[in-house]
């Protein structure tokens, strides 16, 4: 099921850190040129979208798997190469919880499992669930890759809107951010439970 989160007090408190990271974004957009390539390594070379508009799956009970379709598309005129992504996960409540499952594919490829390490200073400030480096090879010039996300909460997860971020690279680009792209978030809010709370 597919519900608009609004749970008042969790989605206030994350205005600030969001805030701050449309911020961080800007600064980054002064990345210069990858050398010898003409693709512009810049913030915003890469704009991700998800297809579903704003609406964030929500999760009653643990285990149900819960879905996102994410649109990676090259604003440049030249094909991106090497292009990845690292995908972060966590509420904005800093409570760690265990970590979800995650499972994740490009296009209608095959599926895999996503191995999460906890990072306590995820942008430099967000203590998040991260992955390593996804590869999405090559995105052709004004092209769009889609990137299929999986989530499911364990038991005794925290009950809350877990926010979860992309942050998209290419090795064709060295160090520069392509673009970071907070998505809608997965929630896992059973009907009974303590916001913030493992439920």
């Amino acid at each position: 099921m597919n519900t608009t989160i609004r749970h008042g007090a969790v989605v206030a408190a994350t205005a600030g850190v969001l805030g701050a990271l449309a911020t961080h974004g800007a600064a980054a957009a002064a990345q210069p040129k990858a050398a010898a390539t003409a693709y512009t390594c810049r913030n915003g070379a890469v704009s991700v979208s998800d297809a579903a508009g704003s609406a964030a799956p929500t999760a009653r009970k643990p285990n149900v798997p819960l879905y996102a379709t994410l649109r990676l598309h090259n604003t440049e005129n030249t094909a991106l190469t090497k292009a990845s992504y690292v995908f972060a996960i966590g509420n904005l409540m800093k409570n760690r919880g265990p970590a979800p499952h995650v499972r994740w594919r490009v296009g209608k490829g095959s599926w895999h499992t996503m191995a999460l390490h906890w990072n306590s200073k995820t942008n430099g400030t967000l203590p998040l669930w991260n992955s390593s480096a996804l590869a999405v090879d090559t995105i052709p010039a004004r092209g769009t890759v889609t990137a299929e996300i999986s989530v499911s909460f364990p038991k005794k997860s925290v009950k809350a809107v877990d926010y979860d971020f992309l942050d998209v690279h290419s090795g064709a680009c060295g160090s520069a951010r392509l673009d970071w792209y907070t998505g809608n978030g997965f929630s896992y809010w059973p009907w009974t439970g303590t916001p913030g709370k493992p439920a």
